[in-house]
């Protein structure tokens, strides 16, 4: 009896194993919590065909775009899950680590399973064409010597283009009235003349340079999408600030699953045809496997914690 048992349990093991080899089985959709056109959404649809192709056996991605509240409604859908690996979403900083932290999502980014990043997109200011301001270093003076007056597009507040505007209010003295839209309505705002600058991702500003100037990027050294435009700290402006875009599922995926996810972003990400879509879209590619994006997140969760510490950003 117990040699019968011990077999069913091998066999039931190697059926188990065999059912992980063949992943994935049937469509896996990939839950995008913003709107269509926006930078997520456009990096998970013009990535999702490469993915199929390194996943491979006919491999399919379906994108569903589940939006409401900063992104917390289709991080729930994500969350509430069945891990499989066959529902898992994109997670964008900073709002995956500061509406936990603001108290708006009854989850943390902890209660995931971290897959994959792909992108790390600046921060940049961006304006009309034929606009006042012409660099950094005008449009602070002009927002010190009149405080309030220059309006501000951002995403939702919490945001990293929220966060970008007021590091920089708090570097410079300078004061801006933030107003925020969703999705892409930012964008579309500062190219119809709404708000006098938009703070928005480069990803979002690179292919419609014939409607708006960037004045700058907030990030370490320029990007090779757009190699003119200067960062702040070449403009004397210490601000730093990106939204990361990666992967994450239900916790307690398989870790076969985890580790073909990976391997297929990876991959795609490394595919000359996708880094020539890539550029195209404005994705700002930056691959980072599940440990190494964990890393990363922790250390941005310690960072908003102690900032929300000394100054709640939504005060």
């Amino acid at each position: 009896m117990k040699r019968i048992t011990a077999s069913l349990a091998a066999i039931g093991l190697l059926a188990g194993t065999a059912a992980l080899a063949d992943y994935p089985e049937k469509p896996i959709t990939i839950v995008v919590p913003y709107g269509a056109g926006g930078g997520s959404d456009i990096m998970v649809r013009t990535v999702a065909p490469y993915i199929e192709k390194y996943l491979g056996d006919g491999a399919s991605i379906v994108v569903e775009n589940r939006t409401g509240a900063s992104g917390i409604i289709g991080w729930q859908a994500v969350h509430d899950a069945k891990p499989d690996g066959y529902t898992i979403g994109v997670i964008t900083t900073p709002s995956i680590v500061t509406k936990p932290i603001e108290g708006k999502a009854e989850f943390t980014w902890q209660d995931f399973t971290i897959i994959a990043n792909m992108v790390t997109d600046p921060a940049a200011l961006n304006v009309r064409k034929g606009s006042q301001f012409k660099d950094i270093a005008g449009l602070v003076d002009y927002a010190k010597e009149n405080p309030k007056v220059v309006t501000m597009a951002t995403g939702n507040f919490g945001g990293d283009d929220h966060l970008a505007g007021l590091q920089l209010e708090k570097l410079t003295g300078a004061e801006f009235t933030f107003v925020p839209f969703p999705g892409v309505a930012a964008r579309n705002a500062t190219m119809g003349g709404h708000v006098a600058v938009g703070s928005f991702n480069l990803g979002e500003a690179v292919n419609y340079q014939d409607s708006i100037d960037i004045l700058g990027i907030m990030a370490d050294k320029r990007s090779d999408l757009a190699p003119d435009v200067p960062t702040l700290k070449e403009q004397g402006f210490d601000v730093v600030a990106s939204s990361q875009r990666g992967f994450a599922g239900p916790k307690g995926m398989p870790d076969e699953a985890v580790e073909k996810l990976s391997a297929a972003i990876a991959q795609a990400v490394n595919d000359p045809d996708f880094r020539k879509d890539a550029q195209n879209q404005g994705v700002v590619l930056d691959f980072a496997d599940s440990a190494d994006f964990t890393a990363q997140l922790d250390a941005f969760d310690k960072a908003m914690r102690k900032i929300w510490a000394e100054s709640p950003w939504l005060e």
